[in-house]
């Protein structure tokens, strides 16, 4: 954890620059994989555009609107946040926004890390037109390795190298990352910082980590329904709670006010 053991003043420094919250401050972040109608599905990663749609209306009747990461960090910092092919055209009709994570080593590539079916990567010309529809484009990194543990070679060429190349892509700054498998460390996140990313997203993090550079993210599935939904809704933050251990709470700085999504 970074600022363990630390005085307190130091401690306080390191959550500042992080840009951590308090947990009732935290943003529900809702992490999908993919939208499509597919035969074998065995690691849970799809939801169909059916069901897709459900959620989305979920969401729309309880008052909450979907935005990019990169948005809602923005609305963070000035206290006011509230509560792919066939997922744009879901979202555009909720006025809702997204933010797609790209493998930018990888592109029209195939999902060869996984066990399972071989499924299509974005190519170069799909995230252009993701990025022409409006949503934000962030980093999911190199090559989808594991980052905790990794050498400083292996974080730049992950990580900034990353950056460097989505960017010259789409011509236009790449503000967001998010971690393969969740996987990061201190070290992890410094490289995100130092290549001049505003945000990254993490996946199981504890009230020690969670911050700018690790918001945490809800896995949402096939099997969400609008009772699961609520559910998840219900008891998001009180999962974090019960995965940080104790003395992990930020310090007393002014948090960002209002609802979150």
């Amino acid at each position: 954890m970074r600022g363990a053991g630390a005085p307190p003043a130091a401690r306080a420094d390191a959550w500042r620059r992080d840009g951590q919250f308090r947990l009732r401050d935290l943003p529900m972040i809702l992490m999908y994989h993919g939208v499509a109608e597919v035969p074998e599905d065995p690691n849970l990663l799809c939801v169909t555009p059916r069901r897709f749609a459900e959620q989305m209306t979920w969401l729309k009747r309880h008052g909450l609107r979907g935005v990019g990461a990169g948005e809602l960090v923005d609305a963070m910092r000035a206290g006011r946040q509230r509560g792919l092919e066939a997922a744009v055209p879901e979202l555009a009709r909720h006025g809702f926004g997204a933010t797609a994570y790209i493998i930018s080593g990888r592109l029209g590539g195939t999902n060869e890390w996984d066990e399972g079916p071989s499924w299509p990567l974005l190519s170069a010309g799909g995230v252009r037109e993701l990025a022409a529809a409006g949503l934000e484009i962030g980093s999911h990194a190199a090559t989808h390795m594991r980052l905790a543990g990794a050498g400083p070679e292996h974080l730049q060429a992950e990580v900034a190298q990353s950056r460097a190349s989505l960017a010259a892509l789409l011509g236009t700054e790449i503000r967001g990352f998010a971690y393969p498998y969740g996987s990061m460390d201190a070290a992890a996140r410094e490289a995100v910082r130092e290549a001049g990313y505003d945000y990254a997203c993490a996946v199981e993090a504890s009230m020690a980590q969670a911050g700018l550079m690790a918001l945490p993210r809800m896995y949402i599935g096939q099997q969400d329904d609008a009772a699961r939904m609520a559910a998840k809704r219900l008891l998001y933050r009180g999962r974090i709670a019960l995965r940080s251990p104790r003395g992990g709470r930020p310090p007393r700085t002014p948090p960002p006010t209002g609802r979150s999504l």
